[in-house]
């Protein structure tokens, strides 16, 4: 069921076996899976059902650095968190990515990539994708294609969820007996007896206050979120935080425009990264650099994906939304302006049918120029950070500090790819690396961007000394307080974190449940 704390603040049934904090992607797919499972579940949203421009206020942030775009517009306070917004984008981590890598300090997790396996498992069923095909060689086979090979790179998929909005896709399992949702309860602070929970307190942006009491406590507030949530100061100091790792090496993915694509051979070049559509299902060919060619050149990972630019992609953004909505059985909020627009760009509608039946890919039109767009992982010991300022916000927290960096190891990595790729797509195309990136000129990292892939500063560690939540995602200090976001993440890949953070999750109920 779905209650507001702004209209029922005298409501007692404010008690439960878990209560998670923060409705997103993994705040839902944690509480879907706990009723799953037995257990009562309290769910709290500081926003409303939908995206509020005053529910935003909480996320203002000072930011150094960098220029970091996603702290604000990547971040969003409502029922289903950032799946409102994101495209839905799925995709694991590699098992390289688990790994201890002696020339990356600071890299591996508690565990290897083969302990999340059935969960990753798992989160696919729950992001809708339980039909989707799960193997990258078995969707080249479908399209009558042999997987491509490029030497020292990998080709690979990446998987769209058909509802990217999590507060859609489960909504029947969130109206179920066993979870009750609140909104407009902003967790404010945490009331602590014996090194164990009992309660948080939370506040409308109103003023109004309510205590929701448990047995465990999850906090899924999001990377940025979560270290400021436990960076607030605390009479007696901060338990969790004996490593004083929280709020340190905050990690985002950087996004850059590396090379120029100028494409030779057309009919290649569109097989091997045209968007490819099955049934109801979105695969978004990429490279990425091999393990092997990580070892050799010391490098962190990285992959990149063919980004097409045309005069006309307004016309087709706005014929694929519309054609979303009618293929999810929304036509009921087409606008009049809408459905003229995609009257108007019939013939474009057309031609990309044509090529979704007769190919089962998406049409990039012949003019369209072509980036290399890379997607770098950071550094797990980035000097990049999550502190407090001393602003409060309108509900009487201390604003967030961002300072993000980009290091010389990163750009390295990115220089490393565009060369790799230069070499091994030679028969395709032409790609033409950045002349301020070949050379080493700052004019490059100031048009980097960061992804919106935010994580770390809550690293998982073996010890309450090397990280700040233990392998279980157990909250150091605490008996039962568990944080579930990309804070915990001790390196972030390339990978875009949302599946691996779900597949937390699910690991994470089977924890609870027991």
């Amino acid at each position: 069921m779905i209650r507001d704390l702004e209209r029922e603040q005298s409501c007692t049934a404010k008690h439960a076996d878990v209560c998670i904090v923060g409705a997103g992607a993994a705040g839902i797919v944690l509480a879907v899976e706990l009723a799953r499972l037995g257990k009562s579940v309290l769910l709290l949203e500081g926003g409303g059902a939908e995206v509020e421009e005053r529910s935003q206020e909480p996320y203002r942030s000072e930011v150094v650095g960098h220029t970091h775009r996603g702290v604000h517009g990547g971040r969003f306070r409502a029922h289903g968190g950032t799946t409102t917004r994101w495209g839905g984008q799925i995709l694991e981590l590699d098992e390289i990515d688990f790994e201890r890598r002696e020339w990356v300090s600071g890299s591996g997790w508690p565990f290897t990539k083969s302990e999340l396996a059935r969960h990753y498992a798992r989160a696919l069923e729950l992001e809708g994708l339980g039909g989707a095909v799960r193997g990258d060689d078995e969707v080249w086979r479908v399209l009558g294609l042999k997987t491509p090979s490029y030497g020292e790179l990998t080709p690979y998929f990446s998987r769209w969820c058909p509802e990217p909005n999590f507060a859609v896709l489960h909504r029947d399992a969130l109206a179920g007996e066993r979870i009750a949702v609140w909104l407009h309860a902003n967790a404010t602070a945490l009331e602590i007896t014996d090194d164990r929970v009992a309660a948080v307190r939370a506040r409308t942006l109103g003023g109004s206050e309510a205590r929701f009491t448990a047995e465990e406590f999850v906090f899924c507030l999001g990377t940025i979120e979560s270290s400021r949530f436990f960076l607030q100061p605390r009479e007696g100091g901060l338990p969790w935080n004996a490593s004083g790792l929280l709020g340190k090496h905050f990690q985002d993915h950087i996004d850059s425009n590396a090379a120029s694509v100028r494409v030779k051979n057309r009919q290649k070049f569109h097989e091997r990264f045209d968007n490819v559509f099955l049934g109801r299902f979105k695969y978004h060919p990429k490279i990425k650099l091999s393990e092997q060619s990580q070892r050799d050149r010391g490098v962190l990972n990285a992959g990149a994906t063919m980004y097409f630019v045309s005069s006309i992609d307004e016309q087709l953004n706005a014929v694929k939304d519309s054609a979303k909505k009618v293929l999810r059985g929304r036509i009921a909020e087409m606008r009049g302006a809408e459905i003229v627009g995609l009257i108007g760009n019939l013939p474009l509608l057309a031609r990309q049918a044509w090529r979704y039946k007769t190919a089962h890919r998406v049409y990039n039109p012949e003019s369209a120029s072509v980036q290399l767009r890379v997607h770098c992982e950071q550094e797990p010991e980035s000097a990049s950070s999550i502190t407090l300022c001393d602003e409060r916000d309108s509900l009487g927290l201390l604003r967030t500090r961002l300072d993000w960096r980009i290091s010389e190891a990163e750009l390295r990595t990115i220089s490393e790819f565009a060369q790799t790729a230069k070499r091994e797509l030679a028969e395709v195309a032409d790609v033409m690396v950045d002349p301020n990136l070949e050379r080493g000129d700052p004019a490059f990292r100031v048009r980097c961007d960061d992804s919106n892939h935010h994580m770390g500063g809550m690293k998982m560690g073996i010890s309450a000394a090397s990280g700040v939540v233990d392998s279980d995602l157990r909250l150091y200090g605490t008996h039962n307080c568990y944080v579930c976001s990309g804070a915990v993440f001790p390196t972030s890949g390339f990978s875009n974190p949302t599946h691996t953070v779900l597949a937390l999750a699910v690991r994470l109920a089977e924890h609870l449940s027991r």
